[in-house]
């Protein structure tokens, strides 16, 4: 079953509207991920996991958002930035479209940290401004998140080693995309834990310092990519999707529940 919109015709959209279908809007971004990695891996990460999520919930998933949130790296060749309102104001507009036609409920999948934020006040601008014309409901969430606990218990990284292109990206890309991966060019590289993991118990505080230079032996990772293997991705990857399943399912849930209780809990 074809569950890519970019994929289907005009028709096939109109039925998955009328079936009240959830919709996914990957966001990822185009920025090195080191010496060893692709620079699309931010977005295909978050497109192959909408794809395989849109499949277990019976969703469809709308073309990625290739561009980003990515100053981090700017120093470094590959990476395509955009600004946080230039960013912002392209995914809101991509949610209002899905919107207008019909749409009832949006998954915004996030796959670039950084865009975490951001779109967290897409979604409530998209309801601050749409919500008495049209009934739909918005969710955003950073793919990695609702199952954060199970993959860090599966890890073989201390803390910190779950940054950018660490242990889970690059485990990911070599259970996916082994060909794209090139693990012999991380020989001798300085790659440092991060204060921030993806996956790990960590503070609730958001810090920021001066971005990574080429020029000053960095390689444009955050974390230890030494230890990923296809076989740890595998395994990341069959506890990520499991946990964003069951989260879908329960929301979709008390989605139906509020409609069939005459919308009583609606804000």
């Amino acid at each position: 079953m074809e569950v890519r919109i970019g994929h289907m015709t005009y028709d096939d959209v109109r039925a998955a509207i009328e079936a009240e279908k959830l919709v996914i809007v990957p966001t990822g971004a185009t920025e090195s991920h080191g010496p060893h990695m692709p620079c699309d891996t931010d977005t295909h990460q978050a497109e192959w996991m909408a794809i395989e999520l849109a499949k277990r919930i019976d969703a469809v998933v709308a073309p990625p958002v290739a561009y980003a949130v990515s100053k981090t790296f700017e120093h470094f060749p590959g990476t395509i930035s955009l600004s946080i309102p230039t960013y912002q104001q392209l995914v809101y507009e991509i949610g209002a479209a899905l919107i207008k036609q019909g749409f009832k409920q949006l998954l915004i999948l996030n796959g670039n940290r950084p865009n975490g934020t951001a779109n967290d006040q897409v979604a409530r601008r998209l309801v601050d401004d749409f919500d008495g014309p049209y009934e739909f409901r918005v969710t955003a969430v950073s793919y990695w998140e609702p199952g954060a606990a199970a993959a860090h218990a599966l890890r073989k990284s201390e803390v910190g080693g779950m940054g950018h292109a660490g242990e889970y990206e690059t485990s990911f890309q070599l259970a996916t995309r082994p060909e794209l991966v090139h693990m012999d060019r991380l020989e001798g590289v300085y790659a440092p834990l991060v204060g921030w993991d993806l996956i790990a118990p960590m503070e609730p505080v958001r810090t920021y310092g001066r971005r990574p230079d080429p020029n000053t032996n960095h390689a444009s990772i955050f974390g230890n990519p030494h230890v990923a293997s296809a076989e740890s991705g595998k395994e990341f990857l069959r506890v990520t999707v499991d946990a964003l399943v069951d989260m879908m399912q329960n929301l979709q849930g008390s989605y139906t529940e509020r409609k069939e209780g005459g919308d009583a809990g609606r804000k």
